[in-house]
């Protein structure tokens, strides 16, 4: 029998196929939170490295969730969590921004909720959430 976070694993290894198909990825997403938090709160030398970092591991999008996916099945899951996070583009939050986005670019239908894209993201917050430390 497949343990929680075995179940966990091929559900975000399932996301992440999707997501990299459809080419979704958490690039845009932590562009826009390094803008802020660089206009707003702190922007030195460190910052700009981790940010880099965090961006460059966005971009892969699927792949991070993959990623992800394969380190809780290796009760990793802090850090599984932490890729599918980042490559998934915050999970919720991403998805719901590109919801948003349609909405006000006039291109929101209910195809909008069943692209590959959407059900990519929405399998990955699902494996995210599905993963606990045993």
């Amino acid at each position: 029998m497949l343990t929680k976070n075995k179940k966990a694993m091929y559900v975000a290894i399932i996301a992440g196929i999707l997501l990299s198909i459809a080419g979704v990825s958490g690039f845009a997403t932590w562009e826009i939170i390094k803008d802020f938090v660089t206009s707003n709160i702190i922007d030195n030398s460190i910052v700009q490295i981790v940010f880099a970092v965090l961006i460059f591991i966005a971009s892969l999008g699927g792949i991070s969730v993959i990623a992800g996916g394969l380190l809780i099945g290796k009760n990793k899951i802090g850090l599984g969590k932490f890729l599918i996070t980042l490559g998934a583009g915050i999970g919720l939050i991403g998805l719901i921004f590109s919801i948003l986005v349609a909405y006000f670019e006039g291109n929101l239908t209910l195809g909008s909720f069943f692209s590959i894209g959407a059900i990519g993201l929405i399998l990955s917050i699902i494996a995210r959430h599905m993963a606990k430390k045993e």
